[in-house]
């Protein structure tokens, strides 16, 4: 009997002993991705729901599923609209009417403009945003998106950089190697591509043609918030002579970026102006090659600039698990997280120190550092409602197109759009 006893008195030991190198070994390997003060979540609090556009990516959904379990928290995802007007109407349903399930929600320039002054998201800390995270997104771009009032209320985690795209084949039947003169630029758009076929194609519905419209005042050297400058007014006038010439189609003002990106993969256009996040839509398509529709350089007879934008995660103010938010913004703008999130969906990261040199692997990472390390970067400009200053600018722009209105007539509207300041 005493044999017995020793023997089971031994075994207990032992699986005493397992149980508890298990639970240090799984702290430890919680704790390689937490701060301090994250240890001290209660189970209650290790649960985190996130309102995203992405709630239904695959790729995203894998990040997320790791991410929880280097956490060690439980995250939900929930789902925004893909469209922009009722995304927007959905968050500021939600933050206005203080509810307290939603704790991370995924915001772009056009929210963030609109919801951080408003005093609907939470601060962001030293704690959360230090300095030298801080100092990796595109200087610019951060004070004037994610900062207000001397305080940061979001976090970029995803860039989108608007780039340059052409078809070669349109190079090839236009006789030019590229498009970075102006002469071999003009040559292009003044060549004959047959029947509904265009050598600039662009979306110019009244919620896009925004994004045209801004890049095409950079290239020109223009200033979006000065339309006395007689750049910024040569730039729409370049714009409305593409349509009058036929080297662009009228009734794009119709289309939004899901068209123009199908009308350009079915080869109806020869160049456009789209964000870089396009790139795996180009890919998956099969049309994406050397041979076909890709990257190429902005064009240098103007200035080198081009538009960015980014995703951030914002804190629900009212949200009750403010230490998991945090404690994810750090993870996602950290080297390890920004890094593993950037090849998890296959997306530029926003911190320009991890996209210049982090082990990156998504397409064509070179093309995406030469924008970075070439072009310089200009946030977006919006007014104290983006979306309504947004159609506004888009519904002035269309009349102007269609020869309802002058230049004069436009450049006064236009003048009065952005002259609403943020204060």
């Amino acid at each position: 009997m005493r044999g017995k006893t020793g023997l089971a008195f031994a075994i207990a030991i032992a699986l005493v002993s397992c149980f508890v190198v298990f639970r240090v070994f799984r702290q430890h390997r919680q704790g390689e991705y937490r701060t301090e003060d994250d240890s001290g979540m209660t189970e209650a609090e290790q649960i985190l729901t996130i309102l995203t556009p992405d709630a239904s990516v695959d790729e995203f959904q894998g990040f997320i599923e790791e991410t929880g379990k280097r956490l060690g928290m439980k995250i939900r995802l929930e789902a925004t609209s893909q469209d922009a007007e009722s995304r927007e109407a959905q968050v500021s349903n939600l933050l206005t009417s203080g509810n307290q399930d939603v704790d991370l929600i995924a915001i772009n320039d056009e929210m963030a403009s609109e919801f951080i002054p408003k005093g609907y998201l939470e601060p962001l800390g030293e704690d959360v945003l230090p300095e030298d995270i801080r100092s990796s997104f595109p200087e610019e771009y951060f004070q004037k998106v994610c900062m207000y009032d001397g305080k940061v209320y979001s976090a970029p985690y995803m860039l989108d950089i608007m780039m340059f795209w052409i078809n070669q084949k349109f190079l090839e039947e236009a006789g030019v190697s590229d498009l970075n003169t102006e002469d071999r630029f003009d040559h292009f758009l003044e060549t004959d591509y047959g029947e509904n076929r265009y050598a600039y194609g662009s979306a110019w519905e009244q919620s896009y043609a925004y994004n045209d419209l801004f890049q095409t005042v950079n290239m020109f050297g223009g200033d979006y918030l000065d339309w006395d400058n007689g750049n910024s007014r040569a730039a729409v006038q370049y714009l409305k002579n593409l349509v009058e010439n036929g080297q662009t189609p009228e009734d794009q003002v119709l289309d939004q970026y899901e068209q123009m990106e199908q009308k350009f993969i079915d080869g109806r256009y020869g160049c456009i102006y789209l964000y870089s996040g396009a790139m795996n839509i180009f890919l998956n398509s099969g049309a994406y090659s050397d041979e076909g529709i890709h990257v190429s350089s902005i064009p240098e007879f103007y200035e080198k600039k081009t538009t960015i934008a980014t995703w951030q995660f914002a804190i629900n103010r009212s949200s009750s698990h403010k230490d998991a938010a945090k404690a994810f913004i750090r993870y996602i703008t950290g080297d390890d997280g920004a890094e593993y999130y950037s090849n998890c969906v296959q997306r530029a990261p926003a911190r320009l120190d991890i996209l210049r040199h982090g082990g990156l692997d998504i397409p064509d990472i070179e093309v995406v550092r030469s924008y970075v390390n070439t072009c310089e970067l200009l946030p977006r400009y919006f007014t104290d409602s983006p979306m309504s200053g947004i159609k506004s600018m888009g519904t002035l722009f269309q009349k102007y197109i269609a020869g309802d209105i002058t230049m004069d007539s436009f450049c006064a509207g236009a003048q009065d759009i952005v002259d609403e300041r943020k204060s």
